[in-house]
């Protein structure tokens, strides 16, 4: 509440100014900073344009705009921003770093990883690019280059509850439970809302059997981002386990619903048709969920997406070894990698 109220005090000083001088090119851009915090993007755009149409080399403001526009998921408008940027100072390291996570987001992860390396290279103490260009690393399953960045992320800011996070996962997907659980601990001690880090440590005691304490971790992610469907889907596995299946049902039933509603949206967002395979799989409707991963496989998805899904079934396989259906929607998708 303080932070909102600081921003609507900024924004009150700059509309001021504004009204006295409109093409105060500073002024608009630091107005269109503080709508980008407020997360009122289009906002942003209009006060970034206009600087922009003002000053066509303002630096600054070309890459804040690329990243109002990686932040829409925008991409390809990010990346004009950020190239044009890079252009006009070669050691933006910022603007660097920023279009390595757009280059991320697009699965374009050797061009994501030039960029971090110059960016660390122009300036070695920026730890979020550091645990940016350990995500990337995580991402390609490149794990042991992944630990030595986030390593030298949480070196340089120990409080950095995203790097300790990302190392948690890292350790994680390496089946390092233990090791795992502690950066989460961590992660959620800093940020004690932060609903992914929750999420997921409540995901390692799922593979650890503490399932009481994985639903009480589901429990308050879910209190954070209650359409999060993924967190229903992970909720409802722990019902089963705990024998509470009227619980489990409704949770299932949730997380159909948001993944379905996007899959009508985008029917080629992989990343969530392989989610709702795997939730109609959860509910004894194997179908269903062949002819969404005969879709997603027929449509070639992304390599990552497919490795990413046979991981969710190698973790619901963990919890429910002798599901027979999981285990052929598993080899099927196993064999579309060996083709």
């Amino acid at each position: 509440m303080l932070v909102t109220n600081n921003y609507k005090k900024a924004l009150k000083e700059f509309d001021r100014t504004l009204k006295i001088n409109p093409n105060h090119i500073s002024t608009l851009a630091r107005r269109g900073q503080i709508y980008q915090l407020m997360l009122r993007y289009e906002d942003a755009l209009k006060d970034f344009d206009r600087v922009i149409e003002l000053d066509p080399n303002f630096t600054e403001a070309l890459a804040i705009r690329g990243e109002t526009y990686r932040l829409m998921q925008k991409y390809e408008e990010a990346l004009k921003d950020f190239n044009r940027a890079i252009a006009l100072n070669p050691n933006f390291d910022w603007a660097l770093a920023s279009r390595g996570q757009t280059y991320q987001s697009m699965q374009r992860y050797e061009e994501a990883l030039k960029d971090f390396h110059r960016a660390i290279k122009i300036n070695s103490n920026l730890d979020w690019v550091l645990a940016s260009r350990g995500q990337t690393y995580q991402l390609m399953q490149r794990y042991k280059q992944a630990l030595k960045d986030f390593d030298r992320a949480i070196k340089l800011n120990p409080g950095n509850a995203w790097a300790l996070a990302g190392r948690g996962e890292t350790y994680r997907l390496m089946q390092r439970y233990k090791q795992a659980l502690k950066d989460f601990d961590c992660a959620i001690e800093f940020n004690p809302n932060y609903a992914w880090a929750l999420m997921t440590r409540g995901e390692v005691y799922l593979m650890l059997k503490r399932y009481n304490a994985a639903l009480a971790d589901f429990n308050r992610a879910i209190e954070l981002e209650p359409n999060n469907d993924w967190c229903l889907y992970v909720r409802a596995l722990a019902y089963q386990t705990l024998k509470q299946p009227d619980k489990a049902r409704s949770d299932f039933a949730g997380a159909v619903k948001f993944a379905k509603e996007r899959y009508k949206q985008d029917f080629q967002d992989w990343h969530n048709t392989f989610n709702l395979a795997l939730y109609y799989l959860a509910v004894d409707y194997a179908p269903t969920a062949e002819q969404l991963y005969r879709y997603a496989l027929s449509q070639s998805a992304s390599l990552q997406h497919i490795q990413e899904a046979i991981r969710d079934l190698d973790d619901f396989l963990t919890i429910f070894p002798n599901h027979i259906q999981a285990q052929s929607l598993r080899q099927l998708l196993q064999s579309a990698l060996t083709q």
